[in-house]
This record gives structure tokens, sequence and C-alpha cells, in this order.
């Protein structure tokens, strides 16, 4: 898929090239989150509201976000023996969403805005069109408007799609 090429690319350039300062000393903690705020985490979700998102996917993103907040936070000393965090502890020092949820978010903003698009805007169309034939044998494919659904049940709306204009 386009969006897994396009992360596992972002990964290696985006955390090798900052690095350095992610790790730097000379930056406040406070700072280094506003730089992943401002930076990383808004790169990384850039066209997340409408990926499909795999397991697989979710794993990628969320072993990615942890290894810069470990860069930001930086190891633990535990009786003199140093150790990374674990990631409760990370989530506990970072205070704010993981990615996932993150994105979880945003994707029902973005169906609500095709929603509410006029009737014959292309976008409505593909998102109204019904697709003919048989499936294939095998597990069927993840599609974007049941993880939408999901999430839009996790956050206790449960008739998404009558959105009044």
């Amino acid at each position: 898929m386009l969006h897994e090429a396009f992360i596992t690319l972002f990964l290696f350039i985006e955390f090798y090239g900052l690095k350095r300062q992610f790790r730097s000393q000379f930056l406040s903690i406070k700072n280094k989150i506003k730089l992943y705020k401002t930076l990383i985490r808004p790169v990384l979700a850039y066209g997340s509201e409408t990926w499909v998102l795999s397991k697989s996917v979710e794993t990628r993103l969320g072993v990615f976000e942890r290894k810069f907040l470990r860069a930001i936070f930086g190891p633990t000393n535990d009786n003199g023996e140093w150790r990374i965090k674990y990631s409760y502890e990370l989530y506990t020092l970072y205070k704010d969403s993981d990615i996932i949820t993150y994105i979880k978010i945003n994707r029902p903003r973005w169906s609500g805005h095709i929603i509410r698009l006029e009737e014959q805007n292309p976008a409505r169309r593909v998102f109204a069109a019904v697709e003919e034939g048989r499936r294939q044998k095998g597990r069927p494919k993840l599609r974007w408007e049941d993880g939408v659904t999901g999430d839009a049940k996790k956050m206790g709306e449960r008739h998404w799609r009558s959105t009044k204009k």
C-alpha cells in the first residue's frame, strides 16, 4: 500500500535526520515535545484520515512514536543501572494521546466533511458508490468505512452517516 511505503520512508528519514536534536541535552523536554507535536506528528499523520488502518500499520506507527519518545525522555536509572523507559512510563510523561488515537479521532471528522459535500461532488460519489459483484475468496479486505464506523462507535456516535448539513 502507498501509505505503508510512505511510513517506511518517513520513519527512516525523520528519525535518523533528527535523532541528534531529540537526544540533545541543550533542548528542554518541553521544547522537544513541541518539536515532535509540530514537526513530526502532523507529517506522520498527513492523509491518515483516508487510510485503512490494519494492525500492522498501527504497530509500526506505535513503534515509531515510542522510538521518538524514548529519544526525548531518555533512559531511566534504576538502582544504578540504566535502562530504556517502558511504554507506559513514556505515555505517562508525554501526557497526550498516542498517534493511533490521534488518527482515529481525525477520521470521523473527515468522514463528516465527505457526508456534507454535494451529491455531484466526485469525492461524495466515490464514498456513496456501491461496488457490485462478488468478493474474492478468503478474508475480506479492510474497508475505510468499517474503520470509521468502529471509531465513531468508540466515541459514542452511533449514526455518523446521518449527519445533518
